[in-house]
């Protein structure tokens, strides 16, 4: 098996889907009329990854949410942050679309892609994680959206897992990633369905979930540590991705008990600290060598795990629980504002370059 990424090309930090001979003619076709080259499969791609952004920001949007309920935290901090995210996601899809992505092989050449085809399934869990949050004001509208959401999600998920099962993965291994769309997705969906009392939906969803994470977690896992020393750089980022799990696993049992932590809630918390402990150690093997948008690529992980932690220290009642919390949730806030601002510069500094 070839390491995932040994023949692709990098693009700012993302890795470019492979052009099928459907795809290369009509890339060729577009550009000879239109003479814009943004509808390449490159182009597509990065707009997709770019959603990491929007991931990123409506998990921490969640977190504040979660300081809401834990700490008396300004309502208004997880409004804005979910309303930025829903203004990237906007903005993204719409130029995915109009670009060529909404044709129904382009998406089928993105997600048979072997390192890049898990990330359409950021387009439907933003969706859910919005349709939770501003639930409160029209609880009937939310159930629709979430519903449509969450069937995508679904969808992109069978559609993977059909494909992998019958050989589409035979070019590259199993990577983190993976876990997104058809772990992460169904247990994003249960807790959503909790916070829209849709009991019976979050037990359904939640029971997917756990299967697919005993099943692919393991044989990831298993690969990882196989075959992990064969990773090349730009796809190591990938490996914080097994925080999220436990997290989102841990957000939905806890949502579908009323914020009380039981003994599987528990688990969940000790899942989640033993793997930030082993991410903890792979630090130097994420660094990069500059800022590229694929740093997005943390922050979801980081937030998901803010989240469920903020929950679990309130939960568990840990002596001094308000002050971690809070400095937890400062000192991840700041990380993110340092990442806005990096990207900002980063975007400056290609528009730069693309006018000179």
């Amino acid at each position: 098996m070839q390491p995932v990424g040994t023949h692709e090309e990098a693009v700012d930090g993302f890795v470019a889907p492979q052009r099928t001979p459907h795809a290369t003619a009509i890339d060729a076709v577009g550009r000879s009329r239109t003479g814009n080259a943004r509808r390449s499969p490159d182009f597509r791609t990065e707009r997709i990854s770019l959603l990491s952004i929007s991931l990123g920001t409506a998990g921490l949007g969640g977190a504040w949410q979660s300081a809401t309920v834990t700490l008396g935290a300004p309502l208004w901090a997880g409004d804005a942050l979910f309303a930025v995210s829903g203004l990237v996601w906007l903005v993204l899809l719409v130029q995915y679309i109009r670009h060529g992505g909404g044709r129904w092989r382009n998406v089928l050449d993105h997600l048979h892609h072997p390192g890049q085809g898990f990330t359409l399934a950021y387009v439907p869990i933003v969706g859910m994680l919005a349709a939770g949050h501003f639930s409160r004001y029209q609880l009937d509208a939310a159930r629709w959206a979430y519903a449509v959401f969450a069937m995508t999600a679904a969808i992109i998920a069978a559609r993977l897992l059909a494909h992998w099962v019958t050989g589409g993965l035979a070019s590259a291994p199993l990577h983190p990633g993976y876990l997104l769309p058809v772990v992460s997705a169904p247990f994003i969906s249960s807790a959503t369905a909790s916070t829209l009392r849709l009991t019976e939906v979050a037990a359904l969803t939640f029971a997917v979930g756990v299967l697919y994470w005993l099943a692919f977690g393991t044989v990831i896992l298993g690969g990882l540590v196989a075959n992990g020393g064969n990773m090349p750089r730009p796809a190591r980022p990938t490996l914080t991705v097994l925080v999220i799990p436990p997290a989102v696993g841990g957000l939905a049992w806890t949502a579908a008990n009323h914020g009380t932590f039981d003994a599987v809630g528990q688990g969940f918390a000790g899942l989640l600290l033993f793997t930030l402990l082993v991410v903890a150690f792979l630090i130097p093997d994420l660094r990069q060598q500059s800022f590229h948008y694929g740093f997005w690529i943390f922050s979801f992980p980081v937030a998901a795990g803010t989240n469920f932690l903020l929950r679990w220290l309130h939960g568990t009642d840990v002596p001094g629980w308000t002050a971690v919390s809070w400095l937890l949730l400062a000192a991840v806030s700041a990380a993110f504002l340092a990442l806005y601002a990096a990207t900002l510069l980063h975007a400056r500094r290609r528009r730069t370059v693309a006018t000179v």
